[in-house]
């Protein structure tokens, strides 16, 4: 059993590994059609277990091995963050159908929070899509009726705060719901929204006492709808 729980570690980590490569690749995808794993400073392709950067913190301190340079602490984090979040949904999935729902899930959210993190965007690339693979595959399990009304209320929801406050939530962030909704189900979907209503209201506040950002900054709302969507997997289901 240990073994089993190594192995699906192991191929969190791989499966990070190639999400990153998408989290660099998206930004510029219009200019840069190639999709490589390559050194952020130098741009030389890395092969192999090159490509996997907690790899490379364990025996190159975390450098590349052709320019030299500190291989963005990013990498390392998205390849850990994925590797524990797959092995953690295995113990949630109920046969193997329900764990390809919940890896496929963590393949989506995983990207989506560090993309927003940065850039401040949802890609319809991972959202859209994930709405419909989402309902698909709670459909297979059963659960078409709730994943359809989760994905309604969800987005339906987060569309109407995006056009009543103008900006303050975006379309992308009703996207989400609405794929939150299609894996989840309404009730989880909607735990998961007071929670990442919840957070996001926290952290905004305490940037605003401490002068993080002021009151007409953007503030990323994906990584909180994403973090309450992981706890409600995690905890509430």
């Amino acid at each position: 059993m240990i073994w089993q729980r190594i192995g699906i570690f192991v191929l969190g980590v791989l499966a990070g590994s190639m999400l990153n490569r998408f989290i660099s690749w998206w930004p510029n995808h219009g200019v840069y059609g190639e999709f490589r794993s390559t050194c952020p400073h130098c741009g030389h392709p890395w092969y192999g277990l090159e490509q996997v950067s907690l790899w490379g913190r364990l025996f190159s301190e975390g450098r590349c091995q052709y320019c030299g340079d500190k291989v963005p602490l990013r990498h390392s984090l998205v390849e850990l963050a994925t590797g524990v979040l797959v092995l953690l949904v295995s113990f949630r999935g109920k046969g193997t159908l329900d764990f390809v729902r919940l890896f496929l899930f963590v393949l989506l959210v995983v990207p989506l929070f560090f993309i927003d993190l940065k850039h401040h965007r949802l890609p319809n690339i991972l959202t859209m899509p994930g709405i419909g693979l989402g309902l698909i595959l709670s459909a297979a399990l059963g659960y078409m009726k709730s994943a359809l009304s989760g994905v309604v209320v969800g987005g339906g929801v987060l569309f109407v705060v995006a056009l009543v406050t103008r900006g303050g939530i975006g379309m992308g962030d009703a996207k989400l719901q609405a794929m939150v909704g299609a894996f989840l189900g309404l009730r989880h979907m909607l735990t998961s929204l007071a929670i990442g209503v919840l957070l996001g209201g926290i952290v905004g506040l305490l940037l605003l006492v401490f002068q993080v950002r002021g009151r007409k900054d953007m503030i990323p709302y994906g990584p909180f709808l994403i973090t309450g969507a992981i706890l409600t997997l995690l905890v509430v289901s």
